[in-house]
């Protein structure tokens, strides 16, 4: 079966994941770590549209990546990727990186990456998350990486369409950026898997969303601001 360029990045998300260990996490092409130049080189089968937007510091940054079936936040700082949010949405034909017949359901998916990753610190319904220390060692609860504020993450908008006036892709809704909170000194990287719906285990899904983020770079970026 030939296989668009949306499916291909889906299913390297499901097949790829092998790199998920430490702080040099990687989600098929794209990776923590990564500069601009580097993400949109990864990208470019893709074709996708692409938009920076500015924060309210002059050393981070973003790019939104877009295109109808999936969509990307990549937040910069000092010239580097410390956090990402990915909206996929999963087409109704039968997917690549699946058996013949088999549907996407909410255990299934949640068990290819786990299987390339390590043993989750919260699993609830639709919501997967895992942590590691700052050496890169697995966590086994999100109390040990609580953010100081509470909140984690945040609705990225607005995103803008591919052309004035144009609304946004459909995949641009879900897109997140990084609070600018501190975590505990001892976290390393956290991700966040969400699979909609998921009303049991074996819902068929239709949307994939992750957000990775750097917390040993975010508590660095907010330690440096704090001192000026």
């Amino acid at each position: 079966m030939k296989m668009c360029k949306a499916q291909l990045v889906i299913a390297g998300l499901f097949v790829s994941a092998q790199a998920l260990l430490a702080q040099n996490v990687k989600l098929a092409n794209i990776a923590l770590g990564m500069t601009e130049t580097e993400v949109k080189t990864a990208l470019a089968s893709n074709a996708p549209f692409y938009a920076n937007q500015v924060s309210d510091y002059p050393d981070m940054h973003y790019l939104v990546a877009e295109t109808e079936l999936e969509s990307y936040v990549f937040t910069f700082i000092d010239g580097k990727t410390a956090a990402l949010s990915v909206v996929h949405i999963l087409p109704p034909e039968q997917l690549p990186f699946l058996p013949p017949g088999q549907q996407p359901t909410v255990s299934i998916l949640r068990v290819l990456i786990t299987k390339q990753t390590w043993t989750p610190a919260e699993i609830n319904r639709g919501d997967t998350w895992w942590f590691s220390d700052a050496s890169g060692a697995p966590l086994s609860s999100t109390e040990q990486c609580r953010p100081e504020s509470g909140v984690a993450w945040l609705p990225f908008g607005p995103v803008p369409g591919a052309k004035p006036g144009e609304p946004p892709a459909k995949s641009a809704k879900g897109l997140m950026k990084p609070s600018s909170t501190l975590y505990p000194s001892n976290c390393g990287v956290s991700i966040h898997l969400n699979l909609t719906p998921a009303e049991s285990e074996d819902s068929v899904a239709t949307s994939v969303r992750y957000q990775v983020l750097d917390i040993k770079a975010m508590n660095a970026f907010l330690a440096k601001h704090r001192q000026h």
